[in-house]
């Protein structure tokens, strides 16, 4: 068996489900029948082929994408990552024991993802605040020039205090954030950005750093998401039709497969490299 076929197994069995109790039927909450006759066994003979380990990587990988999309600005340090494989690793190891049954496998495997979330989530702000970036190195990053900057700006993704809005305002710009873990005041929105209204012809530039469009590939990615890679297509769009004619949105990652697809008529796009592995973009509206 391949990658794809061993993890269509374990999604079949789990029900592809990455937060709640993993072996529940999510028609009737009642265990699966099918899950010891049908895949049980599937899984366990998994374990002994060099596709194993491709697997639990793509587990962990999803793992991440779905946690990601309900704590926005956290970001996952290899501490973590390591940790999501462990949880991976002993829930296909419990299901590899027939001493335990279905509901000890699932209740055990569910009290483990439910801690790394708590954990997760609740990072205290000394640890957030170590993996945040400054204000200028985001603008070096998005490839912003301070003084070239005029008019309404909006950060998307600014996080809880809102560096970048605040770092702007002082120099005299009008600046604004949104973020869904950010406080409401005059000048940022808690919002999730997939919900907030972008008033047309609003805004001079757009900034997100490692924010919307990160999780917008990365739903892209995610062969189970398509109605959230739709909704993410057109708030992308609404991004766009809220800036001015001339106006730029900056953001990093580059999504390359909806860029390609813009009108060039209307829109100007330029993509750059920040690294060897990390493209940024800016796409100027030109009517």
């Amino acid at each position: 068996m391949n990658t794809e076929e061993i993890y269509s197994y374990i999604l079949t069995a789990f029900e592809g489900k990455s937060f709640e109790n993993l072996i529940l039927n999510k028609r009737n909450t009642e265990y699966k029948d099918s899950f010891e006759n049908e895949y049980r066994e599937k899984i366990i003979n998994a374990m002994n082929t060099d596709e194993y380990t491709k697997v639990m990587n793509k587990l962990a990988k999803s793992f991440m994408t779905n946690l990601a999309k309900g704590a926005q600005t956290n970001r996952f340090t290899q501490k973590d990552c390591n940790e999501i494989l462990d949880i991976y690793h002993k829930l296909i190891e419990d299901v590899s024991n027939f001493n335990m049954n279905y509901e000890k496998i699932a209740l055990e495997h569910f009290v483990r993802v439910r801690n790394f979330i708590n954990d997760f989530t609740t990072k205290s702000d000394d640890d957030k605040e170590k993996l945040s970036y400054s204000p200028e190195f985001i603008l070096k990053v998005l490839n912003v020039n301070l003084e070239n900057i005029e008019g309404k700006v909006l950060d998307i993704g600014c996080g809880k205090k809102g560096e970048l809005v605040n770092f702007l305002r002082q120099k005299g710009i009008q600046a604004y954030g949104v973020d869904m873990n950010c406080e409401d005041s005059d000048i940022l929105e808690q919002e999730d950005w997939l919900q907030k209204e972008y008033p047309k012809d609003t805004y001079s530039l757009i900034t997100s750093n490692l924010s919307f469009t990160k999780y917008f590939n990365q739903a892209n990615l995610e062969e189970q998401n398509d109605e959230e890679c739709i909704e993410y297509a057109q708030t992308y769009m609404n991004i766009l039709n809220s800036l001015k004619v001339g106006g730029k949105w900056h953001y990093v990652p580059s999504v390359t497969f909806i860029e390609e697809l813009l009108p060039e008529d209307k829109y100007e796009v330029v993509n750059s490299f920040v690294n060897d592995n990390v493209m940024r973009t800016e796409v100027r509206k030109l009517k």
